[in-house]
């Protein structure tokens, strides 16, 4: 199966009904299905930290009446703005290696009725999520990675520290978890390193 993010920040909607998403430096200019695959590209938070596949959005695509969702998906991922990440650890590292996060949000304290939980969103708007400690971790921290593959190594480093996995690429997996759950969430979006 084939995972797929959204890579870019989206900055509106532009005369004529554009909507433009930044990548890097680079701003892209969608049309209205372009935009509402890369929409569900996000994924639904319902599927945790589970996997978010190219028939995932397909299926939501056609639900949405998108006109030719296979093909839309295609285009966006040759302008750089989706991701497709097969689950084997040589492209998930490709991909760690060649993208960044960075947050959307900030944190509100500990989630009062969980005690592991972190919440993040808007001061005075309340909670967009409550983030598990490794969740919490990616998204505090992330955003200071230069990569998330860098993200993978720190993660091996500590967990090796306590006498479990000790290659990033033993943590890939974790990772693209944590993040799916907080794209799907809206706590976070993907660039492009460098």
């Amino acid at each position: 199966m084939t995972m797929v993010f959204p890579v870019g920040h989206y900055n509106g909607v532009r005369p004529g009904d554009e909507h433009v998403i930044r990548v890097g430096r680079t701003q892209h200019q969608v049309d209205a299905d372009a935009f509402a695959v890369w929409v569900l590209a996000h994924g639904v938070p319902e599927v945790g930290k589970g996997e978010w596949t190219v028939d995932d959005v397909v299926a939501r695509s056609a639900d949405a009446a998108v006109e030719d969702p296979a093909g839309q998906l295609e285009q966006l991922a040759d302008a750089g703005l989706l991701a497709m990440v097969g689950n084997t650890p040589l492209p998930a590292a490709e991909f760690a290696q060649r993208h960044r996060l960075d947050v959307l949000f900030v944190g509100l304290g500990n989630a009062p009725d969980q005690l592991e939980g972190h919440a993040v969103g808007v001061p005075g708007l309340g909670t967009a999520a409550v983030l598990d400690p490794d969740c919490y971790e990616l998204w505090q921290w992330g955003s200071v990675a230069p990569t998330l593959w860098h993200s993978c190594e720190v993660r091996a480093t500590v967990t090796a520290e306590l006498g479990r996995q000790a290659d990033p690429v033993d943590a890939i997996g974790e990772i693209l978890g944590d993040l799916r759950f907080l794209v799907a969430h809206g706590c976070v979006y993907l660039d492009v390193a460098g």
